[in-house]
């Protein structure tokens, strides 16, 4: 018990610490999504109102422009479901450890329950309330694998790199437009 105690407490203090790494990076990310949207409405609307281009041609280069935002505001998904991690992860131990113990009482009280209709009904809920729980848990496992996957993060960085290129692009049509 006193070692189960123990991996809590460093747990709960890597968790603080980074926590507010995570937060942080996450708002930066979705800055440069919406920065990286907005960006890519002027480059539609520079294209199809200022520049006469059709909308099909328009649209299809604003289709490309937002491929890499999507993957950007993949990696944002995935930092804000790790900033929730504790507390699924804590509200799953709390979980399971209340019916363990409610399970270890009615055995040492010698009450066995019987199987009706009612009960069993009563144990599939329970087991799909487990199962919505473990499958939160593996939705945060599944985007921890978008941020430790090198393939991901050289595409993430590859993200952010364009949308300062978005930037400059963006930049320059805004001269033309006034010229």
């Amino acid at each position: 018990m006193v070692a189960t105690s123990d991996k809590q407490q460093r747990l709960l203090t890597i968790f603080e610490r980074l926590l507010p790494l995570v937060d942080s990076v996450s708002d930066k990310v979705r800055f440069a999504a919406l920065l990286g949207v907005g960006l890519d409405v002027w480059i539609f609307i520079w294209l199809f109102f200022l520049k006469g281009l059709s909308l099909t041609s328009a649209l299809i280069v604003a289709g490309v422009v937002l491929l890499p935002l999507l993957i950007l505001l993949r990696f944002w998904w995935a930092l804000e479901e790790l900033k929730d991690l504790p507390n699924i992860a804590g509200r799953m131990m709390t979980d399971a450890k209340g019916e363990i113990q409610e399970t270890v009482q009615g055995i040492r009280a010698g009450e066995v329950k019987k199987l009706s209709f009612l009960s069993s009904a009563k144990s599939l809920w329970s087991i799909g309330s487990l199962a919505t729980e473990a499958r939160e848990l593996l939705g945060s496992y599944i985007s921890i694998g978008t941020l430790v996957n090198p393939l991901s993060l050289i595409l993430g960085f590859l993200s952010l790199l364009f949308v300062l290129l978005l930037i400059l692009v963006g930049l320059v049509l805004l001269i033309l437009a006034f010229f």
